[in-house]
């Protein structure tokens, strides 16, 4: 008898791809929230929508990390969900290339053209890409894992934390060589909520989960709100004052991450409607970071962001 899927686990998909389109509403609006004075509609986009698109990104990565770690190490079985997804995924490359070249070719260049074609190797959607080489290298990374022992696993998930969460966490310009949109970031995350998985399911309550994403968005928002006046003063173009929310190692994002997650598989209720609609978020994803996608919407959302205009005239932000 098939499994039926918990819905508040499919709701955590949902909300993950909501949270992702705002991400990209905030970064590739036609409206310039960068540059813009301290005000509450500026700690608002960056403190808390802006850093929620990273959460979405671990978000997504967790749900599937945490069923996966305790399925088949077979490697058939890794290239089988490889394939099937390089098949949704080229189904969308090619039917989104198309609508933009019937409706609006100038958006097109040669190398989307490629991509459309070969789209997960030319990197097209970095996500996608990371996550199907991330399938294949995991049965061999579940190997190793489960062959390091629970302390020698916690001590490497101790060190991997130290390193990238916190030591390369807190600032933009401090990365202990982890590396945006790459694969690394999807073993790291791996290495941990195998731990959790294997050897201490329990270890995040509910109270604890809803500390971490309280005390993720405070970060994040103090991080804004502390920031701001130096980058507006100093140097306009880094975006420094959204740093701590610009990666999904970052610790704000892995504490809002993983406390919206434990929360999520601590709650269960069945849903044929939740369910259904959770199996359309990949290509919510794939739709809104489309490359020639931002220059559409954040064309179309500069008449929507006249009702939260920060203080100043607009300018022009390319994503």
């Amino acid at each position: 008898m098939r499994k039926t899927r918990n819905s508040s686990i499919e709701l955590l998909r949902i909300i993950a791809a909501y949270l992702i389109v705002l991400r990209h509403f905030v970064g590739a609006n036609a409206f310039d929230v960068w540059t813009q004075p301290l005000s509450f509609n500026k700690i608002i986009l960056e403190g808390l929508l802006y850093p929620s698109g990273k959460v979405g990104v671990v978000l997504f990565f967790l749900i599937s990390a945490w069923f996966l770690c305790e399925s088949t190490t077979d490697l058939k079985a890794a290239l089988r969900r490889a394939w099937i997804l390089e098949r949704e995924i080229l189904f969308y490359s090619l039917a989104l290339t198309v609508i933009v070249l019937a409706t609006d070719r100038s958006l097109l260049t040669p190398k989307i053209l490629v991509s459309a074609i070969l789209p997960t190797s030319t990197d097209l959607w970095w996500y996608t890409t990371s996550y199907i080489v991330f399938l294949i290298l995991c049965p061999f990374l579940t190997i190793g894992l489960k062959s390091l022992g629970q302390r020698t696993h916690r001590n490497c998930c101790l060190a991997s934390i130290i390193l990238w969460s916190i030591g390369g966490g807190l600032t933009s310009f401090v990365s202990f060589d982890m590396t945006k949109e790459n694969v690394l970031i999807f073993i790291y995350l791996y290495a941990l909520v195998s731990y959790w998985r294997w050897y201490q399911p329990e270890l995040i309550d509910r109270r604890t989960a809803t500390i971490f994403v309280i005390l993720g968005y405070t970060i994040s928002t103090a991080s804004v709100l502390t920031l701001t006046p130096i980058t507006l003063t100093l140097d306009r173009g880094t975006h420094q004052q959204t740093m701590l929310g610009q990666n999904e190692w970052m610790l704000p994002v892995m504490l809002i991450g993983f406390g919206m997650f434990s929360l999520a598989k601590q709650h269960h209720f069945t849903s044929k409607i939740v369910n259904s609609i959770a199996k359309s978020t990949l290509a919510i994803y794939l739709i809104t970071v489309y490359p020639p996608s931002p220059h559409s919407y954040g064309n179309e959302c500069s008449t929507c962001t006249a009702s939260t205009t920060i203080h100043g005239s607009r300018h022009t932000h390319s994503a």
